[in-house]
């Protein structure tokens, strides 16, 4: 199959988890996929982190003019998916459809208590900020990374897997040490900027959508949702028994669901 008929992807991945992370999705979606990712966002001093992400859309809208040159189809992972969403409706020239997995949306009051808070110092209480700035960045050579992640809570339920993927997407032998090469301040940076402007994109998707959220996920919760699903038309699913790192924790059924409705929007298109 030559690469003109290939279906073009791009992945969007969550703050903290480079685009490696996600491996086991990319290699159970279809052969006809060309599977494209950013590797991490907001490391390129073109596009630091700012205000609402709003260098981060064009991050994503340069990668996609400049690298992938075609039209695709995006999906993307909490903080990707945000991006990913306000990229479709900026630039529908470039996208296809677009698919969010349980985005880290506050709509309604919970846009406006959280566009107050961000600006104060209570956004490192509030949000994962805090915890971002402070975590471990560094290990002795040897240390069984995998088995100090698969013991924090974020990565219980994580397919062992994608820990590994992760470990050597996040992880890198420097200086006599293990180095987490996703820098903390710039993980802190991108949590205190989670977007309360979404409002200003509310019916203004013009290519298809669909929003997946975990059942059990702590991010997306209805009273969060309810107005963005409203006001977006976005069509909306549930991922039974998943939390906010479902697709993580259930990579062949996300990739199954990706691929799933692509082929669909696919089909529609002709």
């Amino acid at each position: 199959m030559t690469g003109s008929t290939k279906i073009k992807l791009h992945f969007a991945h969550a703050n903290g988890f480079p685009a490696g992370s996600y491996q086991q999705i990319f290699d159970q979606l279809p052969d006809d996929f060309e599977v494209h990712a950013i590797t991490k966002f907001a490391h390129s001093e073109r596009f630091p982190v700012n205000t609402n992400w709003g260098n981060q859309i064009l991050e994503l809208t340069d990668y996609l003019t400049d690298k992938v040159k075609a039209p695709a189809y995006l999906v993307g992972h909490s903080m990707g998916s945000v991006v990913s969403f306000m990229a479709a409706c900026d630039r529908p020239d470039l996208i296809k459809g677009v698919i969010l997995l349980d985005p880290p949306i506050a709509s309604g009051l919970a846009r406006l208590a959280f566009r107050l808070v961000k600006y104060s110092p209570l956004i490192d209480k509030l949000s994962p900020a805090g915890k971002a700035k402070v975590r471990c960045q560094s290990w002795p050579l040897g240390t069984d990374v995998v088995a100090y992640f698969q013991s924090k809570a974020l990565f219980k339920n994580f397919q062992l897997e994608c820990i590994q993927d992760y470990v050597a997407a996040a992880i890198d032998e420097r200086e006599g040490e293990l180095r987490l090469n996703f820098d903390a301040q710039i993980e802190a940076n991108i949590y205190r900027n989670v977007p309360h402007n979404l409002n200003k994109y509310y019916k203004r998707l013009t290519v298809p959508g669909l929003l997946v959220t975990g059942s059990q996920s702590d991010v997306c919760t209805p009273s969060f949702l309810g107005t963005f699903i409203k006001k977006s038309k976005i069509e909306h699913q549930i991922f039974e028994g998943g939390g906010h790192m479902f697709p993580l924790e259930y990579p062949q059924q996300v990739a199954n669901l990706i691929s799933d409705k692509i082929r669909l929007w696919e089909s529609a298109r002709r």
